[in-house]
């Protein structure tokens, strides 16, 4: 991608739509135009794509148009382009040789014309660097020489101007970058590359040397301009007394500093100074150097943002943080007094190691208010207002061109382009497009990308401590990091008879609740299986007894309140090790009840127990606790991974390496347990942990499922359900069991991370 802008303006694309380009052409007689150089971006975004050429110093070359003489026949003359001398050069002498007029200069001029052209028109170019002045501005865009009547532009004829555009060169930062040739200045700072040029200012990506390891800056350059010598003439005494004498020094043309004043690069140090965030560049250096002024700042090694957001090593949390960080670092410029017009992923490095985000690219600084005829690009990011009405410009422009950057990352996941926009600065409708979006995120969309300045952050109430709306959206995007961050969960649990058994002996409870505190949502559930065993009238009694057990004693523990009705404790962070221990300790109760119940004299219950699962999952984590041989696995990125580990002899001569996992399917005792709710005293529950996200599957299952369907199966028929609900997930699953023989009772519980 180019470092500013990957969508250019089409020729007849929307730009030319917006701005009335077609108009403008349509208007023009192109056969006869003798009007300067052509239109370029500066006369419909306000800034020229692309700096006029250097002209050759040379002063002892004649003036740029020279009169050929008329024909015997009376045709007009016609002048003929070339180089210009340098400005306080004289004309060359009137015995000079000839100049050489080219051979189809003078063709044409004895071929007879229907029509008499219009003389040349007279243009100004700037006397340092020899650049075109456009609209009587009051800078150059190459060098920033300020033009004065003091010492006006050299005035060229619009020939001239015309041939010069046809070798411009382009100063957009997104045009191509091209290799320096190795070279340092000051001896330490080596230029690397060229990263565009912009305003007189150019910008090189380079390598500071001074202190031990070679460290990435951006180095900006530009032209000091010189000051007119004052001639001794006009230099007024100080008083009666005063008598020149030789000993008086003569005034002479000195070097003059930007001061500060836009553009230049002091302004660009001085804001820089002022505003002073970790997400900016910090200034390592300033110095003029052979009539260069230079500034020196700090950049990093590390990835753009584009890449860094699409890597599935960072979550929301990391993703938002880098969003609040950049927000911070635009607020503390328009404290600074300056905007960053069309702000995109291009502009952002990702820091390497330690993932700090740093607005590397700074060549689109406009001070605020904006001053006339700024140098406005006009990307897809750009805010209205820079362009249409400049002078009602303020800090809101940068909200409408985050909202662009945060909606090409999150739902595009590439460059805007002219397709993502219905009408003239008017995105398509997000719902259109995506009609699950996320409602926070359509509320941060609607309120920052949107064309309509009043439309945008802040809110009646806030807009009374910062206008800018950037405190607003700060304050909105954390909520989204600690939201996005989160899965809401879409359960469904079924049981089955089977086709062979006459009773079910299994259970199953689900315990879901939801808070909402201000724009915060919070969800829990737990999740309790058992698979009763001792005969009929005896297991099922073993497993519904575990559960209510399992049930009174987790409710009652502050960490699951919520899942009780009663009000949650202050948020803390989730503490997994201690959630074990809970439902470990619960899973210990229950054991205990069930097995005194089964020792009970005169009930006949002797031997029941079950199986146990029960599993706590919220908006991001899942932690199991486990006894026996029921399952609880878990699809993520795709793989279907099984948390528990079964509790039978089998499972242990599998681990101690004596049988394959395909001798286990089929061995004889593969449904002996080695531990079971109510068979001992005391058992060990296993305990195990995962990490959810969105799209990712939770499956929560008795054996009677996994004997008919294996692991393999089970992660093709998750996977493909992809988009559909768990109770889909569920019923299919049951129906595929009872499709193979359903043996078994057969219970699921499925949760669906969306």
């Amino acid at each position: 991608m180019n470092p500013s802008d990957s969508n250019p303006s089409k020729p007849g694309g929307l730009w030319a739509r917006l701005f009335g380009v077609h108009e403008e052409e349509a208007s023009q007689d192109t056969t006869k135009s003798a009007d300067p150089a052509p239109a370029t971006d500066w006369d419909v975004a306000g800034a020229p794509e692309t700096p006029p050429p250097e002209i050759a110093d040379d002063s002892s070359m004649p003036p740029l148009a020279i009169p050929v003489a008329p024909s015997e026949s009376g045709r007009p003359p016609l002048a003929v382009p070339v180089a210009t001398p340098m400005l306080g050069t004289e004309p060359a002498a009137s015995d000079a040789p000839p100049l050489a007029v080219p051979v189809a200069a003078q063709v044409l001029a004895e071929e007879p014309k229907k029509e008499e052209a219009p003389p040349a028109a007279e243009i100004e170019i700037c006397p340092i660097c020899q650049a075109v002045r456009r609209s009587q501005q009051a800078y150059c865009d190459d060098c920033g020489w300020m033009f004065s009547s003091a010492m006006p532009a050299r005035k060229v004829t619009a020939l001239a101007s015309v041939a010069a555009a046809s070798s411009v060169t382009s100063s957009n930062p997104s045009s191509p970058v091209a290799t320096m040739p190795s070279m340092r200045i000051k001896d330490r700072y080596e230029l690397v590359e060229k990263l565009g040029e912009k305003q007189g200012v150019s910008r090189y990506r380079a390598l500071d040397h001074g202190e031990g390891t070679p460290q990435p800056v951006v180095l900006l350059e530009a032209a000091i301009p010189e000051i007119a010598e004052i001639p001794a003439a006009e230099i007024e005494p100080a008083g009666d007394d005063f008598l020149p004498t030789f000993d008086n020094a003569i005034p002479v043309a000195g070097i003059v500093s930007s001061a500060g004043s836009f553009p230049g690069i002091a302004w660009e140090k001085d804001l820089l100074e002022r505003a002073q965030h970790p997400a900016l560049p910090r200034v390592v250096d300033h110095f003029n150097d052979n009539n260069n002024e230079y500034l020196v700042a700090s950049s990093c090694a590390g990835r753009i943002l584009w890449d860094a957001w699409d890597d599935p090593e960072f979550d929301a949390v990391a993703r938002y943080g880098w969003l609040i960080h950049i927000a911070e670092a635009l607020h503390a410029l328009h404290q600074a007094g300056a905007v960053l017009e069309g702000l995109n992923p291009d502009m952002i490095l990702v820091s390497d190691g330690d993932n700090q985000v740093l607005i590397a690219d700074l060549s689109d600084l406009l001070p605020l208010p904006l001053p006339e005829n700024a140098p406005v690009r006009a990307t897809l990011y750009t805010a209205p207002e820079l362009i249409l009405a400049p002078q009602t410009a303020d800090a809101r422009a940068d909200l409408y061109s985050f909202g662009a950057m945060i909606y090409a990352l999150e739902y595009l996941h590439h460059a805007l382009e002219e397709k993502d926009f219905e009408r003239q600065f008017a995105p398509l409708q997000i719902t259109e497009r995506y009609p699950d979006v996320h409602p926070l995120f359509f509320r941060l969309i609607s309120k920052t990308f949107v064309r309509d300045i009043n439309s945008r952050f802040p809110t009646d109430e806030a807009s009374r401590t910062d206008p800018t709306g950037f405190q607003e959206l700060i304050n909105t995007l954390e909520v989204c990091q600690r939201t996005f961050s989160k899965v809401r969960l879409d359960i469904a649990a079924w049981t089955t008879t089977g086709m062979v058994r006459t009773g079910n002996e299994d259970a199953l409870s689900v315990l879901h609740a939801v808070d909402a505190r201000q724009d915060d949502i919070y969800e829990y559930a737990i999740v309790l299986l058992a698979d009763g065993m001792g005969g009929y009238e005896a297991g099922e009694v073993a497993a519904a007894m575990a559960l209510t057990e399992l049930k009174k004693n987790l409710v009652q523990q502050p960490m699951f309140s919520a899942l009780a009705g009663k009000d949650t404790p202050a948020a803390a962070p989730f503490d997994v090790e201690a959630c074990k221990k809970l439902l470990e300790a619960g899973l210990r109760h229950a054991n205990r009840e069930v097995y005194t119940a089964s020792r009970a004299p005169g009930r006949g219950r002797r031997g029941m127990g079950c199986t146990a699962e029960a599993v706590y999952i919220d908006n991001q984590n899942i932690v199991v606790g486990h006894v026996g041989d029921s399952r609880t696995y878990h699809l993520h990125n795709g793989r279907l991974i099984q948390l528990t580990r079964d509790q039978t002899l089998v499972s242990r001569l599998v681990e101690l390496g004596q049988l394959t996992e395909e001798e286990a399917e089929s061995h004889p005792r593969r449904n002996e347990l080695q531990q079971a709710i109510g068979g001992q005293p005391d058992v060990v529950p296993g305990t195990y942990q995962g990490r959810l996200k969105r799209g990712d599957w939770v499956l929560v299952c008795s054996d009677g499922l996994t004997n008919h369907i294996p692991s393999a199966d089970l992660e093709k028929m998750l996977s493909r359900e992809a988009a559909g609900s768990a109770e889909e997930a569920a019923r299919r699953l049951l129906n595929l069991v009872n499709l193979r023989g359903a043996t078994d009772n057969a219970t699921i519980v499925v949760v669906r991370a969306s």
